[in-house]
Formats: C-alpha cells, sequence, structure tokens
C-alpha cells in the first residue's frame, strides 16, 4: 500500500487523502544496502536517487511498494519504482502518466481503502502476470 505521496510542492493535490512529502535537496531515495535500503533518506550525502534531480517527473508521485516493507525486501532486486508524471525518454522501471491522470490519481487514492500496485504483465499464467498477485 502507498503509505505516501511526495512532490515538489508544498502541498499535495486538492483533495488527497493519502500523507504528503516534500522532496528537499536531501531527500534520496535509498540504493545502499542495509536497513535504509529502498526507503526515503534525508542526508546531505549520496545514499542513492536524488529526488530533487528530477522535478518534473516528481512534481507529484507515489512509490508503488515494489521490493519494499512489509514484503520481503531483496538488495539489488530493484528499488524506487514509483509512479510518477511522464519526462523526457524512457523511466528505469518505473511507471509513468500525464500530469493530469497523476493529480486525479493522487486524489482517488484513500488509505481506508487500502490501496495496492500491482506491476506485471496481462498474460495469465505467467509468474509476472498480474491476476498472480
Amino acid at each position: 500500500m502507498p503509505g505516501y505521496i511526495f512532490g515538489t510542492h508544498l502541498r499535495a493535490p486538492a483533495g488527497t487523502k493519502l500523507r504528503y512529502r516534500r522532496i528537499t535537496w536531501k531527500s534520496w531515495w535509498s540504493s545502499k544496502h542495509g536497513s535504509t535500503y529502498n526507503t526515503w533518506v534525508e542526508a546531505r550525502r549520496w545514499p542513492g536517487e536524488r529526488l530533487a534531480n528530477a522535478p518534473v517527473q516528481y512534481e507529484y508521485a507515489i512509490s508503488t511498494g515494489y521490493n519494499a516493507k512489509p514484503n520481503h525486501v531483496r538488495y539489488g532486486r530493484g528499488s524506487g519504482i514509483f509512479l510518477h508524471i511522464f519526462g523526457k525518454g524512457l523511466t528505469s522501471g518505473c511507471v509513468s502518466v500525464s500530469r493530469s491522470n497523476m493529480i486525479r490519481i493522487c486524489t482517488l487514492l484513500d488509505p481506508a481503502k487500502q490501496p495496492t500496485f500491482a506491476v506485471g504483465t496481462a498474460a495469465a499464467g505467467t509468474p509476472t502476470a498480474t491476476t498472480a498477485y
């Protein structure tokens, strides 16, 4: 379940029910082995991806929870798989949508309904099928 929306603005879009975290120059998504792996970290030095370096994509974004707690986390299996706004070119594993769709998604997610992400293929009977979740 996504725990919060993050982004570059002071506040989340109007009508958002999830918590919101504002990106600063000290905001990173950790790829460092250990207890901070695949989590948000506030630090001065590099522990992963500096979120402020992608202000268009991360104007509003949500972690999909891929390879993250409360599930079993495996170092090196991937981290920082987000739902975010389209940028230039391809993503590095994230899912991107238009800005208007991202804002709509932010307002639709209700923690009382326990939203989840299922990223996978449509082909049934495969290990990556969304129906396998």
